[in-house]
């Protein structure tokens, strides 16, 4: 008989048991979501437990549906590209959930950590989710500063690259904001206002008909990250192609930026009278 009673009540924890895995599952789906970069396997996750009605709120954001919150978890990435998402043990109550949660930066240094509640509908999707942030670990003003400036330095790191060694008008694309503008010096042959980057690329190509050039000395980077601007020195080699003749001169370049995408640039010259003459110039 007590054989009997002990085979009940492991039934009854075992059913238990997958009641509460058959609970879990929305919320490990949306978990995953949130661990995913790529925007649509992203969205597929996400369609298979949110629907259109379905709810996020925390301290950033307050939405509804499902392509809503695709946005919430890709501005998310555009801020943090290489943050790393934990939780903690779940608890379950009827139909709801909770559990802890920490962020992570590459070097798993903690960005912040949190508390999500989420309210399922019991058929396998998530009807509300509301978190809850600890923003004593969340990063300083200084360390936040830091981080952005890091990041600016990346992108304008990457389009130096593109510009003036790979030429690879691809990739620099994807670094320029639309209708971004560039400021040549108007006593250039090639100077004028460009804005957007088509316009870009028609400044590019009509000043490689006046030059060539090389980079002498790697830039030395500056910036300001409360404004977002990056300012950066170097030194070119340039070879104008009507004369011949090989000029150095120390350039500096100055970057506005915004949600990583340079939004204006403006090159000064260390002396743009003697630089036009010497692209003028003929043999």
């Amino acid at each position: 008989m007590r054989k009997i009673y002990l085979l009940c009540f492991l039934f009854i924890l075992s059913g238990l048991s997958a009641q509460k895995k058959d609970k879990l599952y929305p919320i490990t789906i949306y978990e995953k979501a949130w661990q995913e970069k790529n925007n649509d396997a992203r969205l597929k996750l996400i369609k298979s437990i949110w629907l259109e009605d379905s709810t996020f709120e925390d301290p950033s954001a307050s939405i509804k549906g499902i392509a809503a919150f695709n946005n919430v978890i890709a501005e998310f990435y555009k801020k943090n590209p290489d943050a790393v998402l934990t939780s903690g043990a779940k608890v379950v109550k009827d139909n709801y959930v909770t559990w802890e949660w920490k962020v992570l930066d590459s070097k798993s240094n903690v960005i912040m950590t949190g508390r999500d509640f989420a309210r399922l509908n019991g058929k396998g999707q998530v009807s509300k989710i509301i978190g809850f942030w600890d923003k004593e670990v969340t990063m300083s003003e200084a360390d936040a500063l830091k981080k952005l400036e890091s990041e600016n330095f990346n992108v304008v790191a990457q389009y130096f690259e593109s510009v003036f060694k790979t030429k690879d008008f691809i990739k620099m694309s994807a670094l320029i904001e639309d209708g971004a503008i560039y400021n040549q010096a108007e006593g250039l042959p090639y100077g004028g206002t460009y804005t957007g980057f088509t316009e870009w690329t028609k400044m590019f190509t009509k000043s490689a008909e006046f030059f060539s050039l090389e980079v002498e000395k790697e830039p030395t980077y500056f910036s300001d990250a409360s404004k977002n601007e990056v300012i950066i020195y170097f030194t070119i080699k340039c070879t104008a192609k009507k004369s011949g003749k090989s000029l150095s001169m120390p350039i500096s370049e100055h970057f506005d930026l915004k949600n990583g995408k340079i939004t204006a640039i403006r090159p000064f010259y260390f002396d743009t009278k003697q630089f036009a003459e010497f692209l003028k110039s003929k043999k």
